[in-house]
């Protein structure tokens, strides 16, 4: 095994992972069209990493709800708070990624997506930055948990690819 590949699917996972990916997206696009109603920028950018790693990957602890969900309200949390507080745009976006980085590592709540929800926040446009904490609520947990939910449908049917991934007890 080469350290330069990732590990590599067989073509069943890769298809149903690639239209899993695909369904997750155009669906979440389409909820929050309808939930939010053009209010509001509909997806996160960052939203596309974590659909490879829930509809790819779905038992990679990287891919799981808590991970998931947590790291994107604390990276829209941490950078919205730095797009609000520092003024200096390079900053802004090295505080906003480097803290969220330090949190979710710590904690190990672990989803490298939410590096991008904090970048977002800063550097969006005014669209996202016009949101100010609201961003938190809708677009970014509107979008994970929605993306969340469908994985755990789109995997159901495969009994080698539950989702959320079950830890065994050691009994």
């Amino acid at each position: 095994m080469s350290t330069w590949l990732a590990p590599r699917a067989n073509g069943k996972d890769a298809l149903i992972g690639a239209v899993g990916a695909a369904l997750g997206m155009a669906l979440t696009w389409l909820i929050c069209d309808w939930v939010l109603d053009g209010a509001a920028p509909l997806l996160v950018m960052s939203m596309g990493a974590s659909a490879v790693l829930l509809f790819a990957t779905p038992t990679s602890p990287l891919a799981q709800p808590l991970p998931m969900i947590s790291s994107h309200a604390l990276g829209a949390f941490v950078g919205v708070a730095s797009a609000r507080l520092i003024h200096n745009t390079p900053l802004a976006v090295g505080v906003a990624v480097g803290v969220t980085a330090g949190v979710i590592v710590r904690f190990g709540i672990t989803h490298p997506a939410s590096g991008g929800t904090a970048l977002s926040a800063v550097i969006g446009g005014d669209a996202i930055t016009n949101l100010g904490w609201e961003f938190i609520w809708h677009p970014v947990l509107l979008n994970v948990v929605l993306l969340v939910a469908l994985a755990v449908v789109v995997n159901a049917p495969f009994a080698w690819r539950r989702y959320p991934l079950q830890l065994r007890s050691s009994s």
